[in-house]
C-alpha cells in the first residue's frame, strides 16, 4: 500500500501490434501513477495518438497521491529539482522538510477544488465516481492541509505498526532489518538500496533523504481510512508498508547499477529524467542532471539522525504561516486523459458492452491476481496483460516466490491467457502475457 513494487513502464513500448489512433489502457492497483507518468513522458519516441488511462485504486487515499503526484509532474511553475524533491519525499517519507510541507498545504487546498470542477483541469476525469467518493476526495485534501498545520505523530504510528508487524522480535528489530536487507533484498537484485537507507527506513519511515535540509513535519497523505466527522476527521492512523519500502520503482534503473549510488540518487535521476522529458519533449542528457545536483554530494552523507518529536508536532497556525494559494500552470497534454473508476466495479466491468476487448494493455499489481478472469474480457485480442512481480517482498521466501509464478501461469492459461516471457518471479519484475 502507498507505491509498487516495479519499475515504470512506458505502455506504448509494450504494444507491439496496436497502430490505432486511441490507445486505452486499464491499470489496476499501481498506487503511484508511475506507468502513467513514464508513458506520458516517453510519447513523444512514438507516433502522436491520443491516450486514455483508466485507473482503479483500493483505496480513495491512494487517487488523492496519484492526482497530486500527476499535479507535481504536470507543473510548469517548479523548478526540476525542486518538482522532484517534493514528489519523493511526499511519495515516500513519513516526514518532510518544511518547506515540502508548506507546498503540500498550498497543493492540498488548491487540489481540493477539483472534484466540485471549481478548479479545471483538462487531463483528468472523476465523472465515473460517485458523488460521495468525490466529496470523500475532497475531504482527504482539506484533511492534508490541516493535518500538516496542527501536527500529527505520524512516526509514533510508524512505531506502532513496527512493533504490531515484529512482535516479540521488536528488540531485535536491528537483527530482523539486517537479514531481510542481506539475505533477501540484495540477493534480489537491489543494486543501489544501501543498507544505512534500508534501514533507517525500517525504524522510521524515511526513505530519501538529502544533507540540504532535515525532514520535520508530518506527511499526511500516508494516513490510512480518513473519515469526516463533525469538524473534524477521524482516521485510522498508519496501515501501509514496513517491510519492504518505496525503494523498487524510480530507483531501479539498470543503467546504475554499476554506479556507486544510493536509491535516493538515482531516483532523483530516474524521476528528473522523466519529468524533463515530459517538458521538453526530448531525451535529458547528464549534464542537465549534473547542473540541477552537485555531484560531489552524491554518496555523500546520509542522513541518519531523527528530528525531535516536538518539531513534527508543533502547530502551524494560519495567523503565523501565509499560505497562498496559486492558480496552476500545467504542462499542455491534450491527447492525455486519466479516468478513474471505483473499486467496487471492478468485478463487473464485463458485464458492459462498451468495456468489453476495450483496451490495448492492462496492468495488474501483484496483489490483485484473483481479478484476472474479471478483467480478460475487457482485453482487445493479442494485446498484453502485465502482472506486477512479488520479487521485492521481503515477507516471501523463494518457494513463496515460485509458488506465486505457479499459480500465476495457471490462472492465465485458464482464462485464455498465453506467456510471452518464460516467468520467474525470482528474477522479472513483471510477468507478460497475450491475449488468444
Amino acid at each position: 500500500m502507498w507505491w509498487g513494487i516495479s519499475p515504470p513502464l512506458d505502455f506504448q513500448e509494450e504494444i507491439k501490434e496496436d497502430d490505432s489512433d486511441l490507445l486505452e489502457f486499464l491499470i489496476v492497483g499501481e498506487s503511484d501513477a508511475r506507468h502513467v507518468i513514464k508513458t506520458i513522458s516517453s510519447s513523444y519516441k512514438h507516433q502522436r495518438r491520443k491516450l486514455k488511462f483508466h485507473l482503479i485504486e483500493a483505496t480513495l487515499e491512494e487517487i488523492n497521491r496519484t492526482i497530486l503526484f500527476l499535479s507535481i509532474c504536470l507543473e510548469k511553475n517548479l523548478g526540476l529539482q525542486e518538482a522532484i524533491r517534493y514528489y519523493l519525499e511526499i511519495f515516500g517519507n513519513t516526514l518532510l522538510r518544511p518547506a515540502t510541507a508548506k507546498f503540500l498545504i498550498q497543493r492540498a487546498k488548491k487540489l481540493s477544488d477539483l472534484p466540485t470542477n471549481n478548479l479545471q483541469c483538462s487531463w483528468l476525469n472523476l465523472e465515473f465516481l460517485k458523488h460521495r467518493d468525490k466529496d470523500q476526495i475532497e475531504s482527504i485534501f482539506r484533511f492534508w492541509e490541516r493535518a500538516i498545520r496542527e501536527g500529527l505523530p505520524i512516526t509514533q504510528y510508524w512505531d506502532k505498526r513496527l512493533r504490531k508487524s515484529l512482535e516479540t522480535r521488536y528488540d531485535y528489530r536491528e537483527g530482523v532489518f539486517d537479514w531481510d536487507f542481506h539475505m533477501i533484498l540484495k540477493t534480489r537484485g537491489a543494486a543501489n538500496l544501501t543498507h544505512q537507507e534500508y534501514r533507517f527506513w525500517r525504524e522510521n519511515g524515511i526513505a530519501f533523504t538529502w544533507i540540504e535540509g532535515e525532514p520535520t513535519r508530518c506527511n499526511p497523505t500516508l494516513i490510512s481510512n480518513i473519515i469526516p466527522e463533525g469538524k473534524g476527521f477521524l482516521h485510522f492512523a498508519y496501515l501501509g508498508d514496513v517491510k519492504n519500502g518505496p525503494f523498487f520503482t524510480w530507483a531501479l534503473n539498470d543503467d546504475s547499477k554499476n554506479e556507486k549510488l544510493r536509491s535516493t540518487d538515482v531516483a532523483e535521476k530516474e524521476l528528473m529524467r522523466t519529468v524533463y522529458e515530459i517538458r521538453n519533449k526530448e531525451p535529458m542528457f547528464d549534464e542537465i542532471f549534473a547542473a540541477h545536483r552537485d555531484l560531489s554530494l552524491l554518496t555523500g552523507t546520509i542522513v541518519t539522525e531523527m528530528p525531535p518529536s516536538d518539531v513534527e508536532q508543533e502547530t502551524w497556525t494560519e495567523d503565523k504561516f501565509k499560505f497562498e494559494t496559486h492558480n496552476f500552470h500545467w504542462i499542455e497534454i491534450p491527447d492525455i486523459e486519466i479516468i478513474f473508476h471505483p473499486i467496487e466495479k471492478l468485478s463487473r466491468l464485463k458485464e458492459k458492452d462498451e468495456f468489453l476487448e476495450k483496451f490495448s494493455l492492462i496492468f495488474l499489481s501483484h496483489n490483485m491476481t484473483k481479478q484476472i478472469p474479471n478483467l480478460v474480457p475487457l482485453l482487445k485480442k493479442n494485446s498484453p496483460f502485465i502482472v506486477e512481480s512479488r520479487k521485492f517482498l521481503t515477507e516471501l521466501r523463494n518457494e513463496d516466490l515460485t509458488e506465486f509464478s505457479t499459480e500465476l501461469e495457471k490462472i492465465a492459461n485458464e482464462n485464455n491467457l498465453r506467456v510471452m516471457n518464460n516467468f520467474n518471479s525470482q528474477k522479472h519484475m513483471f510477468a507478460r502475457f497475450l491475449k488468444n
